[in-house]
């Protein structure tokens, strides 16, 4: 059984664009993939698991994985399948969660030179100025619901995290 078979074969794929295409990239090793952790904590949690087994599992194969922390939407405050207003972090806080995040994930996943690779997306985010706007935006509406209102309307597109542990991202076009 290929890694991609057993992956499929274990309910970790779902769906995807190119079967074929990716089926030959993660049994040869050559995909290059991420997975998004949400750091409003310090600690990994139990629902990380899973997600860690699967970065795990193909880089043994000779996969490379991206570990992005969301140090930089964590600042939003995006209260996704809530019904209170997330509270929201210092960047000191939120600093610190990423860099527990990085000692607990070096205890599964190999990082280094050509190997696995973190990435904290306010290395970008922050230079934008754009956080501030979606702090005081984000913290009273999920990411969805920013994306598709009124306010967005002029922008070209808008990227939205499915989930906090999701390997890919969706990309919403504006109406």
């Amino acid at each position: 059984m290929t890694c991609y078979e057993e992956l499929k074969a274990r309910g970790l794929i779902a769906q995807v664009t190119n079967e074929e295409e990716i089926s030959k990239m993660i049994n040869e090793g050559k995909a290059v993939f991420y997975i998004g952790f949400d750091p409003t904590a310090d600690s990994l949690h139990v629902g990380h698991f899973m997600a860690l087994c699967l970065m795990k599992r193909l880089q043994m194969a000779g996969n490379r994985p991206i570990a992005l922390i969301g140090g930089g939407t964590g600042m939003i405050g995006d209260p996704s399948g809530r019904t209170d207003m997330r509270s929201m972090m210092t960047v000191e806080t939120i600093q610190h969660n990423c860099d527990c995040f990085k000692k607990q994930m070096e205890r599964f996943i190999e990082f280094g030179e050509g190997k696995a690779m973190m990435l904290n997306n306010a290395e970008w985010l922050m230079k934008l100025n754009y956080i501030d706007v979606l702090r005081d935006v984000g913290a009273s509406s999920t990411t969805a619901a920013t994306c598709s209102s009124a306010a967005t309307t002029s922008g070209p597109t808008c990227w939205a995290a499915p989930s906090s542990s999701a390997a890919s991202w969706a990309r919403t076009p504006t109406p």
